[in-house]
């Protein structure tokens, strides 16, 4: 048995544990029976008896638990705990500066603290004095000194300092504060006590208890043990020798054995994929089932979305699936969405499917009926009442149902803020499979599953009207298949899923061609929109219409057409007329004239209410029209003469 003096419990060696030292084995100096079914091994209870050797490979944070000193009670923190910690200062001196770094420190591990003495010390020629604040940056293992620095008439020093030095050294008090995941991250900190405005008065220790993932020499599968486990063990990750243990792997440390493949392994430990993705293929694995691993891919599918009634559902298509598309015409609803097709190389030709205009009258008005192709993207200025403005257009071309076959297109230009409602013209009405529509077409498009696959027994994506496919994903997979069904293959996601395999020495049979039996998944929508965030980002909004001046009882109400003043690369070859056409404006009535005096009486009034007179829009029988407008022109004028 080791030196006697180097055994810890379990639960003060996991807190000192850094991470970057893993992996570390243990051996058992005080054993326990384990009595909970958490620590099943293939149905056998596991126990950790004296001489039992554990090889820590990773741990797991489950609950921290704050510990009042002095009263020893105890209570749970959150894990997101946004209070901070000061540490509470040692009342104890000594009498050398390396006595006070060992109990300030934990191996490598040290946060800067400060430090003084209460008597003056000598380092080489310089005598520092008694009480000077000092302040210990860093520790240089092969000097075996301290970089330390102080202040003397505002000015900043450093100095080296030997940890043989002698003096009457304690620690100082430390106005520095550390969040919970600090403190949680560096064993130095873990061995102090702290103060907690949060929490209130009182010093206070901090107590983290971590789940041990484990393997042991004489057991085949991992072992998941807590650290609050009172057990005392040493390290001998030193002087160990040749101790064999099982080597539990990731998918992506199997990646780092790719030389081996194809190699057998046996599954130790599966998370549940439902929760991410439906596979036919993931049922049959699980802990203690062979597969084999035959090589490392990149495996190409399209995440696509459909949905029925009010139910998304998301997929992934693999272009293997062998199903036939059909595109469907694309809809729009806003110009910036023509210009960001257009941007992309597609030149669209769309049907307008409902009266739209602008929302000034510098632009022309779109009727249901019109045919618009996409041109070119410019800029044009036009004057309002707060001053010339560029805007960003969308130069088409525009066919109405109206005009003669040997009318030549009109070329109009359309703000990208207008909003519309657009359909796209699609004349192929052919058949594609999944890697023709890729090539064909740039994503996103909308498709409809025309011939479902041949190879799946039921083929979800012919049910949908619409299929949205919206990004190409390339991801690096292990191709696999299952030891005793050696001729079907299927993926493995490397990223996805969270397996713990050992290599085996078993032979590899034989195999033919490699090709992967993985067509078509259904993803969960927590897991699709986790996906979304590491794709590229989405389109941006279109852009807001320009601002308009507000109007005030001094303004004088304008109800002109404004036209361009001047446009910028317009590009319209053989077209006599570059100006934007506005649209015919109607005859001002005579009721809108009164609209204008009543809300100038409105304003006079204040907040006061005047109920405006509407007009009657419904013809009564065997009455005159203009007879009717000047019966309500003289109320209005009645009702202004009261305001005034």
């Amino acid at each position: 048995m080791d030196d006697p003096e180097n055994t810890v419990s379990l639960k003060d060696f996991i807190t000192s544990l850094s991470l970057s030292s893993l992996p570390r084995i243990l051996q058992i100096t005080s054993g326990v029976y384990l009595q909970s079914s958490v620590y099943d091994i293939s149905g056998s209870e596991c126990c950790l008896s004296t001489g039992d050797l554990v090889k820590v490979i990773g741990r797991e944070l489950q609950s921290v638990s704050l510990v009042n000193i002095k009263t020893g009670k105890s209570h749970t923190l959150p894990k997101n705990f946004q209070g901070v910690f000061e540490v509470n200062v040692y009342n104890c001196m000594y009498s050398t500066l390396e006595m006070l770094h060992a109990e300030l420190s934990s191996g490598d591990d040290m946060f800067p603290y400060w430090f003084t003495s209460m008597s003056d010390f000598t380092v080489g020629n310089h005598v520092i004095r008694q009480q000077l604040p000092i302040h210990f940056v860093s520790f240089d293992r092969r000097t075996n000194c301290a970089e330390c620095q102080f202040y003397k008439d505002l000015q900043s020093h450093s100095i080296t300092i030997p940890l043989s030095t002698q003096g009457q050294f304690y620690e100082c008090e430390n106005k520095e504060s550390y969040t919970l995941e600090q403190v949680l991250l560096s064993p130095a900190l873990l061995k102090r006590a702290f103060k907690c405005r949060t929490i209130g008065p009182g010093a206070y220790r901090i107590c983290p208890v971590y789940e041990i993932k484990t393997v042991m020499n004489m057991r085949k599968g991992l072992v998941m043990i807590p650290s609050s486990l009172e057990v005392d063990v040493i390290d001998i990750t030193e002087n160990c020798g040749k101790i064999t243990f099982i080597e539990p792997l990731s998918l992506e440390e199997v990646c780092q054995h790719e030389r081996k493949f194809p190699v057998v392994a046996e599954i130790l430990d599966m998370e549940e994929s439902n929760h991410l993705m439906k596979n036919d293929s993931y049922p049959v694995l699980h802990k203690g089932k062979k597969i084999i691993i035959h090589k490392k891919m990149i495996s190409r599918k399209v995440l696509a979305k459909a949905c029925k009634g009010k139910t998304f559902r998301f997929f992934f298509i693999h272009t293997q699936y062998q199903g036939m598309f059909r595109q469907k015409p694309r809809e729009f609803s806003t110009v910036y969405e023509l210009w960001t097709k257009m941007a992309e190389g597609t030149q669209l030709t769309v049907v307008v499917t409902q009266d739209s205009e602008s929302s000034d009258d510098n632009f022309s008005a779109l009727c249901i009926g019109d045919h618009l192709r996409t041109l070119h993207q410019t800029k044009t200025i036009f004057s309002s009442q707060s001053g010339p403005q560029e805007v960003d257009v969308l130069v088409c071309s525009k066919e109405s149902a109206e005009d003669d076959d040997d009318d030549e297109p009109e070329q109009i230009m359309l703000p990208l803020y207008m909003e519309g409602h657009f359909v796209e013209e699609i004349k192929d009405n052919k058949k594609y499979n999944i890697n023709r529509i890729l090539e064909k077409n740039k994503l996103p498009c909308e498709v409809k599953v025309v011939a479902k696959d041949p190879s799946l027994p039921n083929d979800p994506l012919t049910s949908f009207h619409t299929l949205s496919l919206e990004e190409v994903v390339d991801e690096p997979v292990l191709l696999v298949s299952s030891l005793d069904n050696v001729s079907e293959y299927f993926e493995l996601p490397i990223k996805y899923l969270n397996i713990s395999v050992v290599l085996q020495d078993d032979s590899v049979p034989s195999t033919s061609s490699l090709f992967t039996s993985s067509k078509l998944e259904e993803l969960m929508e927590w897991f699709y929109y986790s996906l979304r965030n590491y794709l590229p980002t989405q389109q941006l909004p279109p852009p807001r219409p320009p601002k308009r001046e507000v109007k005030t009882k001094e303004d004088q109400p304008c109800n002109k057409p404004v036209k361009p003043i001047s446009t910028v690369h317009l590009d319209l070859k053989n077209t006599p007329d570059t100006r934007v056409k506005s649209p015919v404006p109607h005859r001002k009535s005579s009721l809108e004239e009164s609209k204008t005096a009543g809300e100038k009486c409105k304003l006079l009034r204040g907040n006061e209410y005047i109920p405006m007179p509407r007009r009657n829009t419904v013809k009564q029988k065997g009455s005159d029209s203009d007879h009717d407008y000047e019966e309500l022109d003289k109320k209005h004028e009645e009702s202004i003469k009261n305001c005034d």
